[in-house]
C-alpha cells in the first residue's frame, strides 16, 4: 500500500469516528420517536440539549478516550496500558470536580466512573486495578487506533487490545467486541473496502482474542458469546434493516439480565449493530445517519460505525445509490476517503458551530486539532498524535517505533496532509 492511501484511510477513520461521535451526542439516551419528534431525521451537529448542554460538534469521552489511546501506543506501543491509565487519570485531574462533572471527562459512564476513582486512588501502582466485570461496549468504542498503529500486524494488534481492554474490563465479550472492531478497521485500511472481508477470519481473530481475556484472570462463563453474536449477525446478510436490528436485540437480550436494544450500551447489542451498519449502508453518511437516529448509546454507536467505514468511503456491502432493503441512500460525495482519495467528508467539528450545519465539510475542518477538546482536558500531544501516528505508519516499515518525535520537518508534512495546524 503506497503511503497516500494508508495516510487517507487512516484520517478517514479518525475523522468518521470524530464525526459520528459528535454527530450522536445530542440524543444520547433518547429513543428513535424522541428523536424523530424533535429532528425528524437528525442529520446536523446539534447542540446537546441541557441538563448536560455542549456546543455542536463537542465531541464526548468516547472521542477522548480514543485520542488518549493514540498517544499512549506512540509512547509505549508494546505496552500502551500502563500510559493508556495515566492520561485517564489526567484527563480526570485536569478539571475541578463537581455534581455531574468527572474532571475532564465528557459525558462518561458508571463503569467508567469507577475504573478512573479507582486508579486514581491506586497512584499508578497497578493500571488494570479499576478493570470492571462489564460486558459494555467501552473498549470497542476506543479500539481503532490500535489498528492505526498497526495496520499490518496482527499479533501486535492482538497484544495491544488485550493490554488495553483490562484497563477498563474484566469480561471477555467486551475483549471480543474490541477485537471485531480492531479487525475490521484494519481491513479497511489494507484494502479499501468492506466487501471482500473474510468473515471466517474475522470471526476466529475476535475468538482468540475472547480466549486470550478468558485466560488472562477474566470471566469464561460468556467467553465466546460475542463471536456467536457477530457469526449470527453476519450469516443473516443480506437482510432488511429492521429484521436484522431485531434478531441482533433478540440474540443480545438472551444473553443480557435485563432487556437490551440494538443500540444499548451492551456490546452484544450496540457493537453489533455498529458493525452491521458500517457494513450494510451504502454511504459513510448514511451509515452515521442511521447510526445515530437508533438513539440509546447513540454517540458510541456513531463513534464505531465512523471507525470502521471511514476508511473506506463507499466500500460496504450495499452498492452507493441503494440504502437499506433497496432504497435511496445518502451520498459522500464521489471519491470520499475510498481509493486513497480524501474528497469531501461528511461534517463539521468545531465547538460553537452555528446549529444545523450540515454535513458537507472536508475533512481538515474536523481534524483531531480542530475537534474543540479543551486545552486543559488534553492528553499530552494530542495536537500532534495523528500527525505521528500517520508519518510513523507511513514508512510501510512493519513494526518500527515511532522516530518522528524530534523530527519537525516530517511531522510537519504528515499534519499538513491530514489537515491539522501546527
Amino acid at each position: 500500500m503506497d503511503t497516500t492511501t494508508l495516510r487517507s484511510r487512516i484520517t478517514g477513520s479518525l475523522d468518521a469516528l470524530l464525526i459520528g461521535d459528535a454527530l450522536g451526542c445530542p440524543v444520547e439516551m433518547k429513543t428513535p420517536a424522541e428523536i424523530r419528534a424533535r429532528y425528524g431525521t437528525l442529520r446536523t451537529l446539534e447542540d446537546t440539549p441541557r441538563p448536560w448542554w455542549r456546543p455542536a460538534g463537542l465531541h464526548s469521552d468516547d472521542s477522548q478516550q480514543a485520542v488518549a489511546l493514540c498517544d499512549a501506543l506512540l509512547e509505549a506501543p508494546d505496552d500502551p496500558a500502563p500510559v493508556f491509565a495515566r492520561l485517564l487519570v489526567e484527563i480526570y485531574q485536569a478539571y475541578e470536580k463537581g455534581p455531574g462533572q468527572h474532571g475532564g471527562h465528557r459525558g462518561t459512564g458508571k463503569n467508567f466512573r469507577v475504573t478512573v476513582d479507582t486508579l486514581v486512588a491506586a497512584a499508578g501502582a497497578d493500571p488494570f486495578a479499576g478493570a470492571q466485570p462489564t460486558a459494555g461496549n467501552g473498549v470497542a468504542m476506543l479500539a481503532a487506533p490500535i489498528a492505526w498503529r498497526f495496520p499490518t500486524e496482527p499479533a501486535r494488534r492482538g497484544r495491544a487490545l488485550l493490554a488495553v481492554a483490562r484497563v477498563k474490563t474484566t469480561d471477555p465479550r467486551a475483549v471480543g467486541a474490541a477485537a471485531a472492531v480492531v479487525e475490521a478497521v484494519a481491513h479497511g485500511l489494507a484494502h479499501g473496502s468492506l466487501r471482500d472481508i473474510d468473515r471466517g477470519r474475522w470471526i476466529d481473530a475476535t475468538a482468540a482474542a475472547e480466549r486470550a481475556a478468558g485466560t488472562a484472570g477474566t470471566d469464561g462463563s460468556a467467553t465466546h458469546a460475542f463471536s456467536r453474536a457477530l457469526t449470527a449477525m453476519l450469516a443473516r446478510l443480506p437482510c432488511p434493516r429492521a429484521e436484522m436490528l431485531e434478531a441482533i436485540e433478540a440474540v443480545a437480550g438472551a444473553t443480557s439480565d435485563r432487556p437490551v436494544g440494538p443500540s444499548a450500551g451492551y456490546a452484544l447489542g450496540s457493537v453489533v449493530t455498529a458493525l452491521y451498519l458500517a457494513l450494510d449502508a451504502p454511504t459513510l453518511e448514511r451509515a452515521l445517519i442511521d447510526a445515530v437516529n437508533l438513539g440509546d448509546d447513540a454517540d458510541t454507536v456513531g463513534a464505531m460505525v465512523g471507525a470502521v467505514r471511514g476508511p473506506v468511503g463507499e466500500g460496504g456491502l450495499q452498492r452507493p445509490g441503494r440504502g437499506p432493503g433497496g432504497g435511496r441512500g445518502g451520498g459522500v460525495a464521489p471519491g470520499g476517503v475510498a481509493g486513497g482519495e480524501r474528497g469531501a467528508l461528511v461534517a463539521h467539528g468545531r465547538a460553537g458551530a452555528p446549529r444545523g450545519r450540515g454535513l458537507s465539510y472536508r475533512p481538515a475542518e474536523v481534524s483531531a486539532s480542530r475537534m474543540a477538546m479543551p486545552s486543559r482536558s488534553r492528553p499530552p500531544r494530542s495536537r500532534r498524535i495523528m500527525a505521528q501516528m500517520i508519518s510513523s505508519r507511513a514508512s510501510g516499515t512493519s513494526g518500527r517505533e515511532v522516530r518522528t518525535r524530534g523530527d519537525s520537518s516530517s511531522i510537519s508534512r504528515a499534519m499538513e496532509a491530514i489537515g491539522v495546524g501546527p
